[in-house]
């Protein structure tokens, strides 16, 4: 009879090169998946600052047109005279009211009250005003505005105020009427 051999622990062998194998493959794959989402990261962070070199060009064009629109505003009033006139009326007292006459020569602004149905010198004074204003800047164009779409100017005055502007333009080519004005 053949006596069995008992294994004593030293005799185990234990084969490593499989688990070798897959923990190489393991690293490698981790490897490869660590360069993909670097080069993703990289391409978009070259795309992104792509966006943004555009974004800032087209902020430094905008804002290139709004100096530029600044300036020509600027230059403008060398040339171009304005006369703002507004009329409006006391809440508390229908029958009075003031003509407002506000020009960009730096002068105060011109008052000119009127008081009741009877306003024809008040008006006659304002036409002289408007027209010495005329007179001293005939050298620009002079562009003549009246509250658009102001409630707080009676019907009547507007309508005398409108016969005023038509007559002044009509008199004197360097004066034009800005807005919705209706000629009557």
């Amino acid at each position: 009879m053949q006596r069995k051999r008992r294994k004593t622990r030293n005799d185990v062998l234990i084969d490593l090169t499989s688990l070798l194998d897959v923990i190489f493959i393991l690293l490698l794959v981790v490897i490869c998946n660590y360069n993909y989402e670097n080069q993703k990261n990289e391409l978009e962070t070259a795309l992104a600052q792509e966006a943004m070199s555009a974004a800032k060009a087209d902020a430094e064009a905008d804002s290139q047109v709004y100096s530029d629109m600044i300036e020509t505003q600027s230059n403008l009033q060398n040339y171009v005279w304005s006369a703002s006139i507004v009329v409006p009326y006391e809440p508390d007292e229908i029958t009075i009211r003031h003509i407002k006459l506000l020009t960009e020569d730096g002068a105060e602004p011109v008052s000119i009250d009127l008081v009741g149905n009877d306003v024809e010198g008040s008006i006659q004074e304002f036409r002289s005003k408007l027209t010495d204003y005329v007179k001293k800047y005939n050298d620009r164009p002079i562009i003549l505005s009246l509250n658009e779409n102001d409630d707080n100017i009676l019907y009547r005055d507007e309508k005398k105020i409108n016969e005023v502007l038509h007559e002044l333009s009509n008199t004197y080519r360097n004066v034009y009427i800005k807005g919705n004005i209706s000629e009557e």
